[in-house]
């Protein structure tokens, strides 16, 4: 028969090794988050217009599965952050290519909209804008025509899948519930 701190040293065990085991086995898919900004050159709204875009972990060509604008002048109309991808649902143009780390500005274009506003990052013939809330005009709004103030960030930080975060937690709760059996 078990007495209660064998069985709870059992029980302590098998999560460690089930945590561990989920964490070898995992599939981990990691999402690189790079920072984007422009500046008017040609719009009718001075400022600066920053944001984040997500893409696969890795060089290649992806498309972004996030994309948000975290500030823009207030004549703009938009509380930020901002999800352009869940505001904007029709999308022209959603793609990245990175190398070396580092978003190819040359290489790359983004065209997300809805009937009234956009979201434009050199997008040819008509360069990287953000409109006013509620006008459909390039020009009324923070716009770059020739992308000559729009610039990408290195990757910022990595995201680890989800899965792959819980069976972390569950490893951290293993091994805390195993001291804990241990000092009785």
């Amino acid at each position: 028969m078990f007495d209660k701190l064998s069985l709870s040293t059992a029980f302590a065990g098998a999560t460690v090794l089930a945590a561990a085991t989920v964490v070898g086995s995992a599939n981990v898919a990691n999402a690189a988050t790079f920072g984007f900004s422009f500046s008017n050159v040609n719009g009718a709204v001075n400022g600066i217009v920053e944001g984040t875009i997500e893409l696969p972990d890795g060089d290649g060509t992806f498309a972004a599965t996030s994309v948000f604008v975290t500030s823009a002048p207030a004549a703009l109309g938009y509380t930020t952050p901002f999800d352009v991808l869940a505001n904007f649902p029709i999308l022209g143009a959603n793609s990245f290519t990175v190398a070396g780390g580092t978003i190819d500005a040359l290489n790359s274009s983004f065209l997300a909209q809805n009937p009234t506003e956009a979201l434009v990052l050199n997008f040819p013939g008509v360069g990287t804008f953000l409109n006013v809330v509620g006008t459909a005009s390039v020009l009324i709004g923070v716009n770059d025509t020739n992308n000559s103030t729009l610039t990408y960030s290195a990757s910022a930080a990595t995201t680890p899948e989800p899965s792959t975060i819980v069976a972390l937690a569950m490893l951290g709760s293993g091994l805390l519930l195993s001291k804990r059996v241990k000092r009785g």
